[in-house]
């Protein structure tokens, strides 16, 4: 099945009646028959809003592509991902350019900005200090930050590090960073047997560029993961072309750093405005986000969207863009208000941690025994840290070290299930490989105890491990392929 294009999509159908553009709830499968080879030419929207400027700007060790429309109190926006650009705020945001200055950006390692040909640089840390400088360079005092998925939990550290810098906070389906709070995933909920197989059949398939495999799988149905309303061709073609745009490096280096931060607890004293936007049909967590999320932010305001998906900004424009409207006039009247220091502050990853990060999931070899000998000196105590690292272990068949790591991943989880599940299933594994089957059994008994509804999915070996997977391996011994 073919999907519709940008035209098609909102028009009539042949007895003149006004169609419903198809969501994600109406679960209809969209198989392609073969694999398109070029994305469609579509140009970026940024070529067609009239008064939108762009430019580099220099903020001291690079630059970054930042455009800027409208006047008023300044509003940034932070793109999700890791690894989108700021195109995915076109061409919504443009209405907010009648209350507000919006300025749109590339963070450092994605779209038009600097890269790092290292990949070493790309930190949190790093990426908070780049706005604030991109604030300097762009001569604004304070202003307000919204982040969007990714961008928002980048929002959230922004709003630790530099709070006398806001004048307002606002969170957008947005990434937790507490692990107190997080909660699994509905992203594969709506999408068929059928759509999945073929998803993960496109990106087996070499030689192909991101773009390309990025427009296949959302042909075939990888859209339901987060967008509410079906995109049209025009849609999908930008979506790939201008909105997904890591650099070599970046999200390796990114993602891990990312999980090493923990904000629960953080913003219990936290007093500037805050309004956090989430919808009913974002898919990307369980419905009970939200409110588990809010808990997390007691003082800030949280409204919740009926009829969206990731995007509320795209699928609610009306009512997302009044409420903001409405959040920019009470963050500039109440700018001079007194307001103390929040009172915590970020843990930033050590040097080490970050050194794990860097290794491949695949192919690390002398590289994963020589870090994973440092890390055993150092006694550390991340559960992130040494999941890669026993993983990266098992890659290179050092199973015995390993499986050591993959103990350690699991002693350090504490409450946290999720990591414990994946480091239990993985010692299950190992043990299977090295012939010890009673232990690996005792392994997958404790996995199954832990009761985890949410799937993990390893992709570099092409298996998702959920409860199915472990009842299997009670049954059948895990075998490498």
């Amino acid at each position: 099945m073919i999907l519709m294009g940008a035209d098609e999509g909102r028009g009539k159908d042949q007895d003149g009646m006004a169609n419903k553009r198809e969501t994600v709830l109406d679960r209809k499968a969209h198989i392609e028959a073969a694999i398109t080879k070029e994305v469609p030419q579509v140009p970026p929207l940024c070529d067609g809003i009239a008064g939108l400027a762009g430019k580099q700007v220099d903020i001291g060790d690079g630059k970054l592509y930042c455009e800027e429309e409208g006047q008023g109190i300044p509003l940034v926006l932070l793109n999700g991902g890791p690894g989108c650009t700021h195109h995915v705020f076109h061409p919504a945001f443009s209405r907010a350019k009648g209350f507000a200055k919006v300025i749109y950006y590339d963070q450092r390692g994605t779209g038009r900005s600097d890269t790092d040909g290292t990949g070493e640089k790309y930190t949190v840390k790093q990426a908070v200090d780049d706005l604030d400088n991109l604030r300097k360079a762009l001569r604004v005092d304070r202003w307000v930050v919204l982040g969007h998925s990714y961008g928002g939990f980048l929002a959230q550290c922004y709003a630790l590090e530099y709070p006398e810098r806001l004048l307002g906070l606002i969170l957008v389906a947005a990434s937790t960073g507490a692990r107190g709070v997080e909660t699994g995933t509905r992203q594969y909920e709506y999408i068929s047997k059928e759509e999945m197989a073929k998803v993960r059949s496109i990106f087996a398939t070499k030689d192909l560029p991101l773009d390309v495999l990025v427009y296949n799988a959302h042909l075939n149905g990888d859209w339901k993961r987060q967008a509410y309303y079906r995109p049209t061709l025009d849609e999908l073609a930008r979506m790939a072309r201008y909105e997904w745009k890591p650099a070599p490096g970046f999200r390796e280096a990114i993602g891990p750093d990312m999980n090493r931060i923990d904000l629960t607890g953080k913003f219990s004293d936290f007093e500037i405005p805050t309004l956090m936007i989430e919808a009913k049909w974002d898919l990307t967590w369980t419905a009970d986000k939200p409110e588990r999320f809010h808990k997390n932010h007691p003082n800030a305001r949280l409204v919740v969207f009926e009829q969206s998906g990731h995007s509320p900004f795209a699928d609610e424009p009306e009512k997302f863009f009044t409420l903001l409207r409405e959040f920019a006039a009470g963050a500039q009247e109440g700018a001079n208000a007194p307001r103390k220091r929040p009172g915590a502050r970020i843990a930033w990853p050590s040097p080490l941690i970050r050194k794990v990060d860097r290794l491949p999931w695949t192919g690390a070899g002398k590289q994963a025994m020589e870090v994973f000998a440092e890390a055993t000196k150092a006694e550390l105590a991340d559960p992130g840290t040494w999941y890669k690292l026993g993983m990266a272990l098992y890659d290179g068949k050092n199973y015995d070290e390993g499986l050591e790591a993959l103990r350690r991943a699991e002693k350090s989880a504490g409450d946290d299930a999720f990591r414990s599940f994946a480091a239990v299933v993985w010692q299950g594994h190992i043990l299977d490989l090295l012939g010890r089957r009673e232990e690996a059994l005792d392994r997958y008994k404790a996995a199954s105890n832990l009761r985890m509804q949410s799937a993990m999915r390893c992709d570099q070996y092409g298996i998702v491990i959920d409860q199915k997977w472990v009842k299997e391996r009670l049954e059948k011994p895990f075998q490498r392929k």
